[in-house]
């Protein structure tokens, strides 16, 4: 019998001095400003040179690198090993790339996006988690304790944000930030909006869910930083109201050993029921030949041997 880890690299954290690149092995997730390179290129090509703010969309990168590494005013560094820098800057790429996708098959028709909202939905991926992310005043607490609010958080900051930039008019749409957390009623949600938010709201929900999934680390990342999140959140077990509790994964190899019912059974419903098949244009803007999905079953794959073998 082998180790449970013996298909598990080292703590991503210390595993390798090299960029780590994201499903398409070109861009660095962890780099802020190489993410943003090619956020502006991918987005130029698909509305043209000079149809977005992209000084505001190279500010917005900026200012959530600064807000992570704690250097923006009124707030803490970030403390989260799952739900951190990279993973914000891997949604905001996935987001990117599902704009140029559905542009390029609607980019006729009277359902395109304007440019407008293509710069919004990438802000929006790109501050999807900043809730996570302590005020000065909440030292005492760690990340985590913010699981179950940091979406209506993320909402506030994006919000903040948008009012002060060339988008102001449009930070009233924060809200489809929502469309990430799991339990929000989809169809309230979408009901206060116009169909081209909405089509945002699907793409930001399909974003978050690829990103993780298609991580190239993506079972590492379970196993050594979501599960101490899931305890330290109080996630990683059911309270009945008679004060029972309920285990939902004993260990990290619990957590990994749940992987692919989570995927078949919560992720792919959201992806083809709940958000209308949107990651399909992550197909169209590979050509025919998506890197994620390709990922995303190599991880899958990974984690039946992983578990088979422990």
């Amino acid at each position: 019998m082998m180790s449970e880890c013996a298909y598990l690299l080292p703590d991503t954290r210390m595993a390798s001095r090299r960029p780590l690149l994201d499903a398409s092995n070109t861009v660095a997730i962890g780099d802020a400003g190489a993410v943003a390179d090619a956020a502006e290129r991918i987005l130029g090509e698909c509305f043209g040179s000079g149809s977005f703010d992209d000084a505001l969309l190279r500010a917005s990168f900026a200012l959530v690198d600064r807000l992570f590494a704690g250097e923006h005013p009124g707030y803490l560094g970030c403390d989260m090993p799952y739900h951190d820098l990279r993973h914000s800057l891997d949604t905001a790429l996935v987001m990117t790339r599902l704009v140029a996708g559905y542009q390029s098959a609607h980019g006729a028709s009277s359902d395109a996006l304007t440019p407008e909202y293509g710069l919004l939905g990438v802000l929006l991926a790109l501050l999807h988690d900043s809730g996570f992310i302590r005020r000065d005043s909440e030292a005492a607490l760690c990340g985590p304790q913010l699981m179950a609010e940091h979406e209506s958080r993320s909402v506030e900051f994006a919000r903040s944000h948008l009012r002060t930039t060339s988008l102001a008019h449009c930070a009233t749409l924060a809200p489809l930030i929502l469309a990430t957390r799991l339990a929000s009623d989809l169809d309230a949600l979408f009901d206060k909006h116009p169909g081209p938010a909405v089509t945002l709201g699907r793409m930001l929900g399909s974003a978050d869910l690829v990103s993780q999934m298609a991580d190239p680390c993506y079972l590492e990342r379970c196993y050594y930083h979501l599960y101490p999140e899931l305890v330290l959140a109080g996630k990683d077990r059911l309270r009945a109201a008679d004060g029972n509790e309920q285990l939902l994964y004993r260990d990290a190899l619990d957590l990994l050993r749940h992987t692919p019912r989570f995927y078949e059974g919560v992720v792919r419903q959201r992806l083809d029921r709940d958000f209308g098949r949107m990651s399909r244009y992550l197909d169209v803007h590979f050509a025919g030949d998506d890197p994620y999905a390709a990922a995303i079953r190599r991880n899958l794959d990974r984690s039946v041997r992983i578990v088979a073998d422990a």
